[in-house]
């Protein structure tokens, strides 16, 4: 998923080097899939290391453990928080709530990923990464002394804002002290962290939960984050930017930044709230829509025509290969984290799983997408020959075929059923999971790389509000409309799913019927955004990984 292939392919003879670019300018207005080649070669002539900022050996492999140390607590604390939330909702009675700790992080991960690649640029990755750490711990440090319910979704956005600017400053940062025919080699080695972070969030999320307390779930990124701190502080020296702090200062897009961010607020509230606070034809739910989609609409025209260092260049969306590889993305994250937030809630409710044992029991799931987005960059290091978009196309059938059979889950499914529609899906969501960000790499000049990269991550990121909102709007409604036909006892409550294990027998088995139904609605939705990944996917230009 962590993975950046940025490479310069150096002509011989420049007779072949100047007819290449002829070609490539006559034709650069209908660039097709025969034409990507071209690009590739006439745009990418420079080298992109300069010697001065390589590292070698145990400096190297220090600097690359300390970013392996950020990646895996940002992928940790993802994962760690989905197993947890259950307990959490529960203790703060706030289930009505349990979407709105995952989307206030998000809100603000989203809102300030696109600035980072620009403050890169600005201020250095070096002084940048460490300020996004250092925002990121805080937050994590505020979650876990939360007093309640607000005060965890509050906190929860100021760990957004620092998390939304460390995975793609670790890419770029990466690219800058590893020699090009090295960075598959150490890509990697930052997929197997965020391999292995994966696997172990839920298990660690259950124990510290069940064992310890819910609150160690953030408050365990705090040695991991000052590991990574110290080591970047003193090892990794890159060239400092020139210009002094204020014309630094100038250069931000704040104009676009102050747009952009009310946008996104008004967008995602709008999606959450509609349906369970306020009807989706209520003057809140408009007024949010339409000032979130007006101000989109401002965004694009002052980046376009005004901004003179805009955070969202504006050329990458005249690309339609760039632009189907970020819709791939956004109904990507849809699929992909409406299921690690769900399904551990489903273990949970529908087979009376503990918070360990609800991770333990969706290890097979999160194991197969880590396993296939491994072997996906392995397998576009390696080699040249296979395009992207067949890997995605068969991807999203794949996908297609898991979530299908995941909407007739039961409670009376045995465990190995479930483990076998875990797989499918988890193949179908982990081949294109990273692949796509080196398809776009691929796709974009040197110069656009960084702000292609968090563009990327920023539009998956989107795909998630959007997905685990629609699905807990869906989930909450279809729950409570079922919930209120039945004749329940005064000491139950939605608000948390343990009061289900006190029930009688029968009335038990009304509810969790009710909840699997419910869980249903989630499934078929997250199938309809698998649907749209292929179609997404046939869009895709014939794009193949850069070996030269």
């Amino acid at each position: 998923m962590i993975q950046i292939f940025v490479m310069a392919y150096i002509h011989n003879g420049n007779n072949e080097k100047t007819s290449a670019k002829k070609k490539f300018l006559q034709n650069q207005s209908t660039l097709n899939d025969d034409e990507i080649d071209l690009n590739r070669q006439s745009t990418n002539v420079t080298l992109l290391h300069k010697k001065d900022t390589l590292l070698h050996g145990i400096k190297l492999i220090l600097v690359i453990f300390g970013l392996c140390c950020s990646v895996f607590l940002v992928s940790l604390d993802n994962s760690v928080v989905s197993t947890a939330l259950p307990r959490i909702v529960s203790d703060f009675n706030g289930l009505n709530q349990f979407a709105l700790v995952v989307i206030s992080y998000i809100i603000t991960e989203i809102s300030f990923q696109p600035m980072y690649g620009k403050l890169s640029d600005i201020f250095g990755p070096k002084v940048t990464f460490l300020f996004a750490v250092v925002v990121f711990l805080l937050g994590s440090f505020l979650c876990g002394i939360a007093p309640n319910m607000i005060s965890l979704i509050i906190y929860r956005a100021v760990a957004g804002i620092g998390g939304g600017g460390i995975l793609s400053l670790v890419i770029i940062i990466i690219s800058e002290i590893v020699s090009i025919k090295d960075q598959g080699k150490f890509q990697g080695l930052v997929a197997l962290c965020y391999t292995i972070s994966s696997i172990a969030g839920p298990l660690v999320g259950g124990a510290l939960t069940d064992y310890v307390s819910w609150r160690w779930c953030f408050l365990i990124n705090l040695p991991t984050g000052a590991i990574a701190m110290i080591i970047i502080i003193f090892l990794l020296h890159l060239p400092k930017p020139t210009g002094s702090l204020f014309d630094k200062f100038k250069r931000i897009d704040i104009i676009g930044t102050i747009i952009m961010m009310p946008s996104t607020v008004c967008i995602l509230l709008s999606l959450n709230w509609g349906g369970s606070v306020y009807a989706w034809n209520s003057p809140v739910i408009i007024v949010l829509l339409c000032v979130g989609i007006l101000g989109y609409i401002i965004f694009g025209l002052v980046e376009n025509y005004i901004v003179i260092e805009p955070i969202v260049p504006p050329n990458l969306f005249k690309n339609l290969n760039v632009v189907s590889c970020f819709i791939l993305n956004f109904f990507m994250g849809a699929a992909f984290f409406s299921y690690i937030f769900y399904i551990p809630f489903y273990f949970q409710v529908v087979k009376a799983d503990s918070a360990t044992q609800s991770g333990l029991d969706f290890f097979p799931y999160l194991l197969t997408v880590s396993i296939f987005v491994t072997l996906s960059g392995q397998l576009f290091s390696r080699t040249d020959k296979i395009s992207f978009r067949s890997v995605f196309i068969f991807a999203s059938l794949m996908a297609i075929i898991g979530s299908g059979l995941i909407t007739m889950w039961n409670e009376n499914t045995e465990y190995i059923e479930l483990i076998v529609c875990m797989i499918i899906n988890g193949v179908g969501i982990g081949l294109p999971l990273q692949s796509v960000i080196l398809c776009v790499q691929c796709l974009t000049e040197h110069k656009d790389i960084a702000s292609a990269t968090t563009l990327s991550f920023c539009f998956r990121n989107i795909g998630t509000v959007f997905g685990i909102s629609i699905s807990g709007t869906a989930f909450n409604n279809k729950l409570i409309q079922l919930l209120n036909t039945l004749n329940l006892p005064s000491y139950f409550s939605t608000q948390s799913v343990y009061t289900i294990q006190s029930l009688p027998s029968d009335t038990r088995t009304l509810v969790i019927d009710a909840y699997i139904l419910a869980f249903r609605i989630i499934f078929e939705l997250i199938m309809l955004f698998t649907v749209l990944l292929f179609i997404t996917s046939m869009f895709v230009g014939n794009v193949k990984p850069k070996h030269k």
